[in-house]
């Protein structure tokens, strides 16, 4: 059989320093909000951290998506990604006030991000055009500025239902961005390092609300919270983030790979992420005390959604693991009805405990089970737009491919 090495069809593109610069900057962003949903843990705050996020994630992933089809080297490429980052700076300042008096600040910041993200579009693909760029720039970011004046409430309403028609043109216009081919490491490295960052937010800025005279509650408390960031750090990237970069890899549609499992389900991730940080800041801060109902829920429910979103079909897990990370979201379901009432701590450990199993059996289960370099199953897969077939390699060596013709 004719075989050739697949490596020349996996070389990618290293992430550029500026591109680290902006994810800086969105993790910030998302701290802030976070911040802002801990004053209000309710319905209306939780729709205002909603309305008041869309906005950066959704500019992050369209940048990504850009900085991704072109070169950061070429100089007006660059600065544009740098005033990119510096208005998401200026946002970031009137984030926690855009719904309570700085929403003309807030609005009028994303209206000229839009603006230079459909500029930077049209270079991209040649032309103006009907797409999720063309959309916000002229429908939603303007309304967004128009409706900034109105009174809190209408306000609040209007943002929700301006920011769910920003989440789904990307889903309604989904044809129009089927031509899309992104390098297939350089998009999940970029998703992967800002899970890094989010989910160093919730243990660093726990260990801030420590005082000087910590207790040793405090101090248990916070190795606790080091122990379930951890856990959900080696549940993510032990196996998750390499099988976005499988898809991509393997699928001739790379833009509904894109939308689904980047664009839409790494917005769940970052919202899970940060309802577990809401809950852990008041474990550390208060570990004796017992957390607010409300505050217990937010955390449990972070829990589910992240383990919820990789169990999705889309991500080909083993069946195994999705039954693991199914069996830890209904666990996090019942924490609240054991830990109501209770300490802090005793909630945060109840949480800790299924989660981190669920990371120690999952690397049990993976490792059971011969992989090929990108940790599918072992089985032969059709390489997007190659039409040839991987071919798993034993020993860890890497794999080869053949043509369709080649015999097997």
């Amino acid at each position: 059989m004719a075989t050739s090495r697949v490596a020349p069809l996996i070389q990618s593109k290293r992430i550029n320093v500026a591109e680290h610069f902006y994810d800086l900057v969105l993790v910030f962003a998302v701290n802030k909000v976070t911040h802002t949903l801990a004053d209000d843990v309710s319905w209306t705050g939780l729709v205002n951290a909603w309305a008041v996020f869309t906005p950066f994630w959704w500019s992050w992933v369209g940048t990504g998506i850009l900085s991704n089809l072109t070169d950061l080297h070429d100089v007006k490429n660059r600065l544009r990604l740098f005033a990119i980052t510096l208005i998401t700076s200026m946002m970031t300042i009137a984030a926690p006030t855009a719904l309570h008096g700085h929403g003309l600040f807030f609005a009028g910041a994303y209206l000229l991000l839009r603006a230079l993200l459909l500029w930077w579009a049209i270079d991209v693909f040649g032309g103006l055009r009907l797409n999720p760029f063309s959309v916000s720039a002229f429908f939603t970011a303007p309304l967004l500025l128009l409706t900034a004046g109105l009174g809190h409430e209408q306000q609040r309403v209007a943002w929700a239902v301006l920011m769910a028609v920003e989440l789904s043109s990307t889903f309604l216009l989904r044809r129009r961005l089927n031509h899309i081919r992104v390098d297939v490491l350089h998009l999940p490295e970029r998703f992967g390092l800002v899970v890094i960052l989010a989910l160093g937010v919730p243990f660093v800025d726990a260990g801030g609300k420590i005082p000087h005279d910590f207790s040793a509650g405090q101090a248990v408390a916070l190795g606790t919270a080091f122990l379930l960031v951890a856990s959900l750090w080696w549940i993510y990237f032990h196996l998750s983030n390499s099988r976005i970069a499988h898809q991509l890899r393997t699928e001739d549609n790379q833009s509904r790979v894109v939308r689904e499992l980047l664009a839409y389900g790494h917005y769940c991730l970052l919202g899970s992420v940060s309802a577990i940080a809401v809950g852990v800041w008041s474990a550390v801060a208060h570990p004796r005390a017992a957390p607010e109902t409300p505050v217990l829920w937010l955390m449990c429910a972070g829990a589910v959604g992240f383990h919820t979103v990789f169990a999705w079909p889309r991500w080909r897990l083993p069946r195994s693991v999705v039954t693991v990370r199914l069996t830890v979201a209904a666990v996090a379901v019942l924490v609240p009805f054991v830990a109501d009432g209770r300490s802090g701590l005793l909630a945060l450990g109840l949480l800790t405990v299924p989660v981190t199993a669920a990371a120690v059996v999952e690397t049990a289960l993976v490792g059971m089970a011969p992989s090929c370099h990108c940790g599918c199953r072992p089985k032969q897969h059709r390489l997007a737009g190659l039409g040839r077939h991987l071919h798993p390699a034993p020993g860890g060596s890497a794999p080869s491919y053949s043509a369709p013709g080649d015999a097997l």
